[in-house]
C-alpha cells in the first residue's frame, strides 16, 4: 500500500518549483524565517507587509533552509515534506477507513492505494511546494486522532487524544485558513458525543494555537495603501478577497450579496460537474503528459478565467454520475451516525461554495472521506440489488466495490506510467507543458539576473519566485502598465508568465520573449 504509491511519487519527482505562484510564496516566506528576517514579504520594496498566508507552512518550510541546503538546489527537500505528508495520508486513509469506519480490510487498502496515487495530488507532491498534501495528512490526522479520543479506555486517555487532535486541527488551520472547518466540525462532533472534557480540552489547545496569529494578523494587516502598491492575494484578506469576483484580483471587480446564489451555483456545478471526477477519473479530461495538471487548469468561467478543461457535456455527465454515487454514501453514513467527517464536509463545501476560485483543490484534501462515501455509495446500490430475485449477494457487492476501487487504481497507475514514457522521451518531452514552461521560466529568470540592475523593481505575475532566483525587490502585476505605473512608479521593469499579449503602451519596451508565451519588458519612467 505503501511502496506502490512511494514509488510513483519517487519516479515522478522534478526540480520545478514555484510555478503555482503561492509554492514561490511559500519558499520565500520559508527563507526567510530560516535567515531571521521574521514573517514579512521580503520581496516587497518597502518595509513590513505582512503575507496574510498562516505562518504554518513556510515554517515548516524553514526547517529545509536551516539544514543548510541553498533554493533551487534544496527543491528535492523542501518536496520530500509533501510525499512524507502524502504517505502519512495513505497510512492513515487505511486506518481510518479499517478502524474506525469498519470498512473491509482489503476495500480500506485499495482506496488507500487509490487516494494516495491520485494524480493531482501526486502532481503537487512533486511538481510544487503547495499545501495540500501537508493540509490533508493534518486535517486527516485531526478526525483520526477525535475517533481515537471517543473509543479511549480512560477519561484522562480521551482527554490527551482530544489535545493531540486539536493541535492537529489547529495545524491544518495554520497551514490553509480553510481548515477552520475541521476544527469547527470536531468541536461539535465531542460536544454532540457529550464529552465535555474532550471537548473544552480540545477548544483551549485550539484556541491557544489559532488565536495568537489571528490576533497578529488583524492587528499588523497591510494597510489599503500597501495593498494598492503590492497587489495580489497575499496582501488582501479573506473577507475582501470573498467580494471579489476573482480571489485576490480586485482588478476583477467586485460583487453584490444578491450575486452570491449566482456564484454558488456555479461552483457547485464545478464541484460535482468537474472537480469529483477530476479526483476519480481524471484521464477523462487530458492526456498522460499533462497528469495532474487538472489542479490549473479544471474549471469554468469565473470573472476573467476560463478553465481549459472540463468544459465537455460528457465529462459533466461522469462527474454527476460519480457524485451521486457520493452522495447516496454520504446519506448513509450520516442516517448511521454523524461522525466528525459527517459534519466537516458540508462545513468544507459551504467554504468552497462561496469563494471565488475554481473549486477543484479545495476539494482534493476531502478526498479521503470522499473514497468513504464512494465506496458507501456502491454498497448501498447493490445491497438495493441484492434484494431483487437472483441479484446477487453481500459478496457480489462487496466484489463489485474492490472492481470499482482496483479499476481507479489501475486509470491512476496507467496515468502516471504515460506520464513517465512521455517525460523519458525525447521525442514526446515537449508536450509535457508544465515542465517546458518551467524551462522557459528558468530562462526568462537568468535573463533578469544577468541583465536587470539589482537595484530595480519588477512587477510581475510570480512575484515571489522572481525574489527568490533573482533577489530583485518585486510587487505583483495584474495585467495593465497604466494601472501599475497610477500606483507604484518605482517600478522598472515587468516579467508576465502567463500566456498574455504583452502591452502596447508607449512606456513599454519588450525585452525577453519566451515560445511559451511568457515575456519581459523594460518601464520608462515618465519623469
Amino acid at each position: 500500500m505503501l511502496l506502490l504509491p512511494l514509488t510513483i511519487y519517487v519516479l515522478r519527482l522534478d526540480d520545478v518549483a514555484g510555478m503555482m505562484v503561492d509554492d514561490g510564496w511559500y519558499v520565500m516566506l520559508a527563507r526567510a524565517l530560516a535567515e531571521g528576517q521574521g514573517y514579512w514579504l521580503v520581496n516587497a520594496p518597502f518595509e513590513h507587509i505582512l503575507p496574510l498566508y498562516p505562518p504554518g507552512f513556510p515554517s515548516l518550510l524553514s526547517l529545509v533552509f536551516q539544514a543548510g541546503s541553498e533554493f533551487p538546489d534544496n527543491v528535492w527537500l523542501l518536496k520530500t515534506v509533501s510525499i512524507a505528508a502524502m504517505l502519512g495520508v495513505a497510512w492513515l486513509s487505511y486506518v481510518y477507513l479499517h478502524a474506525d469506519r469498519e470498512v473491509p480490510r482489503l476495500i480500506a487498502g485499495c482506496a488507500a492505494s487509490a487516494i494516495a496515487l491520485t494524480p493531482a495530488l501526486v502532481f503537487l507532491a512533486t511538481s510544487t511546494v503547495m499545501t495540500e498534501c501537508v493540509f490533508t495528512f493534518a486535517q486527516l490526522s485531526a478526525v483520526v486522532l477525535v475517533h481515537r479520543a471517543i473509543r479511549a479506555a480512560s477519561s484522562s486517555r480521551a482527554v490527551a487524544l482530544s489535545v493531540c487532535a486539536s493541535l492537529a486541527a489547529a495545524g491544518a488551520m495554520l497551514t490553509r485558513s480553510a481548515g477552520v472547518a475541521v476544527v469547527v466540525a470536531a468541536f461539535l462532533f465531542l460536544v454532540n458525543e457529550r464529552r465535555w472534557r474532550c471537548a473544552g480540552a480540545f477548544a483551549a489547545v485550539a484556541a491557544v494555537c489559532v488565536l495568537p496569529w489571528m490576533m497578529h494578523a488583524r492587528a499588523h494587516a497591510p494597510t489599503p495603501e500597501q495593498q494598492n502598491a503590492h497587489r495580489g492575494s497575499i496582501v488582501y484578506g479573506y473577507t475582501d478577497q470573498l467580494w471579489m469576483r476573482w480571489a485576490g484580483a480586485p482588478m476583477s471587480g467586485t460583487i453584490s450579496p444578491g450575486e452570491l446564489v449566482g456564484r454558488v451555483q456555479t461552483n457547485a456545478f464545478d464541484v460535482f460537474g468537474r472537480s469529483i471526477a477530476g479526483i476519480f477519473v481524471p484521464t477523462i479530461f487530458r492526456g498522460a503528459p499533462e497528469s495532474g495538471e487538472e489542479v490549473v487548469a479544471l474549471g469554468g468561467v469565473v470573472a476573467f478565467m476560463s478553465g481549459s478543461m472540463g468544459s465537455a457535456t460528457a465529462t459533466a455527465g461522469i462527474s454527476f454520475l460519480l457524485s451521486v454515487v457520493i452522495v447516496v454514501g454520504f446519506a448513509g453514513k450520516a442516517r448511521e451516525r454523524m461522525t466528525v467527517a459527517e459534519m466537516l464536509t458540508p462545513l468544507a463545501l459551504a467554504i468552497i461554495l462561496v469563494w471565488p476560485f475554481w473549486t477543484f483543490r479545495f476539494v482534493l484534501p476531502l478526498t479521503p472521506f470522499l473514497m468513504l462515501y464512494f465506496v458507501a455509495g456502491l454498497q448501498a446500490a447493490t445491497r438495493v440489488a441484492s434484494r431483487l430475485p437472483g441479484r446477487g449477494t453481500r459478496a457480489d457487492s462487496l466484489r463489485l466495490v474492490r472492481m470499482a476501487l482496483l479499476s481507479i487504481v489501475g486509470l491512476h497507475l496507467f496515468d502516471h506510467v504515460g506520464y513517465l514514457m512521455a517525460i523519458h522521451n525525447p521525442d514526446r518531452a515537449a508536450s509535457v507543458s508544465w515542465l517546458a514552461d518551467a524551462r522557459d521560466v528558468d530562462r526568462a529568470l537568468d535573463w533578469v539576473k544577468d541583465n536587470v540592475p539589482p537595484e530595480a523593481i519588477v512587477a510581475s505575475t510570480n512575484p515571489g519566485l522572481v525574489h527568490l532566483r533573482t533577489g530583485r525587490k518585486t510587487v505583483s502585476f495584474d495585467g495593465s502598465i497604466a494601472d501599475l505605473l497610477a500606483r507604484n512608479g518605482g517600478v522598472h521593469y515587468v516579467a508576465c508568465f502567463v500566456p498574455v499579449q504583452a502591452p502596447n503602451a508607449p512606456e513599454f519596451t519588450l525585452v525577453h520573449t519566451s515560445p511559451s508565451g511568457f515575456w519581459i519588458g523594460e518601464i520608462r519612467v515618465r519623469e
